[in-house]
């Protein structure tokens, strides 16, 4: 041969790496699992692709069967040919019932329980007995033991009520998943929880959010999207740390720990991986695509670091409901965060809440220290309209946790930590929620002519009442909070060559609603901003039926 010895090696150890890839990847398909070095450790079983349910009491060592905390249980769902009830003849008890329950108001969607849909199955004894059924947006609802209290009080303040029984449901899952993926089918919501740099405590948020949720009562599953430095089998601590395989479907089942469904390719064997961008895309998409999470009412995504091919892959392949950002106080974890920002809106998935881990400590004499500054996490909230911050604190026992396998939210479920946890967990639940609602505003260009002015918007938002308003394209253009950084004022005013001026005519190639807070605008020099509602709303607006005459 004429080719070089460095060729040769060169060669020799991209065939080795292309072989080893494959070999990974048969395996995840279920081709020749027997021989293939990766197969050896995952075990094929015939377990038809279901996750044991079964979960352990926090803080003790033994299992229990039990599913649910808390005074309240909720069946995971509910049937869906029942009807909501809304009205009944007047003077019928079971109008009484019905206004009685309108005193309760959900918070998130500032409705009533009746309004809202809820209420389903109402059925009045003659003796007096109420019955009826409740029926949530998910089975970790934050507030549906205060739901079951109003309930029960207003009802029973009747003058002819002698008892009231309140059965606690949620929707049945529904989703937007493709039809090719039938192992995802029975996932209600995806959230991704992603920070786009590493080491800032983003497989620690993973982790206990997805603990917590278990703990409000949902069904939770974890997918560790990392296979360069898979976290998922230091942080937890499964009985059977290998993932397992159906030999006659293919179907890989996720392995468990505390009642939680998790894959990893750390449970594949072969620890973290190496391999190129392209080999580490498709092997992402097999194990989303092949896994049978079976019913789920959330499933936590652990994305690696970056914006590259595996994140576009995994936003592309799935119907992702919403993103969790991870920061920590510093600017320079602001400036990666906010590209993994801007990402998850070109792709319209919302982000409903910012963890800012390692925010400060609490001194031994009282003070509050702030080591790695401050403003990361509350800049992403006010520049991109993410609605929940949530400041974690430098702990030990936090990091000491995820290296002894049990998430802190577990050792310690009382806990101050635990406690944060137990509110961004909610928050998500409840912006979630609003997701189902709909938005909260549009924008889209003055095609009438309705403001007279070039590249006027029309806006509409529901907090002023649906009423429309119009404000100029180059205000919402030169408005961009992005490009306020510190010595860079005036970088909004002009256009992305940093040297033409943002002309007064300029209007948006395409706008999108991303979430409930904020809309995407691509600008036709190539420009994606992110504009807030409550940015677009402190503009000045144009005067309407000012249109100009030909």
């Amino acid at each position: 041969s004429s080719a070089s010895p460095s060729h040769r090696r060169r060669e020799a150890t991209r065939r080795s790496l292309l072989v080893r890839t494959i070999d990974a990847m048969a395996t995840l398909a279920a081709i020749r699992p027997s021989d293939s070095r990766l197969g050896a450790r995952l075990k094929v079983g015939g377990t038809g692709g279901r996750i044991a349910r079964k979960t352990v009491a926090a803080g003790a060592g033994r299992r229990t069967t039990s599913t649910r905390r808390g005074p309240v249980s909720i069946r995971a769902h509910a049937s869906s040919s029942s009807p909501s009830i809304t009205s009944a003849p007047d003077g019928s008890r079971e109008a009484d019932v019905l206004n009685a329950l309108r005193n309760v108001i959900d918070p998130d969607f500032g409705e009533d329980i009746v309004n809202c849909g809820f209420v389903k199955d109402l059925r009045v004894s003659d003796a007096g007995d109420v019955t009826f059924t409740l029926e949530l947006t998910t089975p970790a609802c934050p507030v549906k033991e205060e739901f079951d209290r109003l309930s029960k009080q207003f009802v029973t303040a009747l003058e002819w009520a002698k008892s009231c029984n309140v059965n606690m449901t949620a929707q049945p899952v529904t989703n937007d998943m493709p039809d090719a993926v039938e192992g995802l089918k029975g996932v209600r919501h995806i959230i991704a929880v992603s920070s786009c740099k590493g080491g800032v405590g983003k497989s620690t948020t993973s982790v206990n959010l997805a603990y917590t949720l278990r703990m409000m009562g949902a069904k939770v599953g974890i997918f560790d999207a990392d296979v360069f430095g898979p976290s998922l089998p230091t942080m937890t601590s499964p009985e059977q740390a290998v993932l397992q395989m159906d030999k006659e479907t293919g179907a890989i089942t996720p392995t468990e720990y505390e009642g939680v469904g998790i894959v990893s390719f750390g449970f594949a064997g072969q620890g973290s991986a190496i391999m190129r961008g392209p080999m580490v895309s498709g092997l992402i998409n097999q194990m989303l695509t092949t896994t049978a999470w079976g019913d789920l009412d959330y499933l936590i995504i652990d994305m690696p670091p970056g914006t590259g091919d595996v994140q576009l892959t995994i936003c592309q392949v799935l119907p992702i409901t919403a993103a969790v950002v991870v920061t920590t106080p510093q600017k320079l974890a602001f400036i990666d965060v906010e590209k993994g920002v801007r990402m998850f809106s070109k792709l319209r998935v919302p982000c409903v809440a910012v963890v800012e881990n390692m925010s400060y400590f609490d001194g031994d004499d009282g003070k509050r220290y702030k080591p790695f500054g401050e403003g990361s996490g509350q800049r992403i909230c006010d520049d991109y309209g993410v609605p929940n911050l949530f400041q974690m604190p430098i702990v030990p026992d936090l990091s000491a946790c995820g290296d002894t396998g049990r998430p802190l939210v577990l050792v310690d479920p009382a806990g101050d930590v635990a406690q944060i946890y137990g509110a961004a967990a909610a928050k998500v639940v409840q912006e979630v929620a609003k997701l189902r609602a709909g938005p909260k505003g549009s924008l889209a260009l003055d095609e009438e002519g309705v403001a007279g002015v070039d590249g006027a918007l029309r806006v509409q938002l529901a907090d002023e009442g649906g009423m429309p308003f119009y404000v100029r394209g180059c205000d919402v253009r030169r408005s961009d909070k992005s490009a306020t950084a510190d010595g860079e004022s005036k970088k909004a005013d002009f256009l992305m060559d940093g040297v033409t001026p943002v002309p007064d005519d300029i209007a948006p190639v395409e706008a999108h609603v991303v979430g409930n807070y904020a809309v995407q605008i691509s600008w036709p020099d190539g420009f994606s901003q992110v504009a807030t509602f409550a940015q677009i709303q402190a503009l000045s607006r144009l005067p309407a039926g000012a249109k100009v005459e030909a």
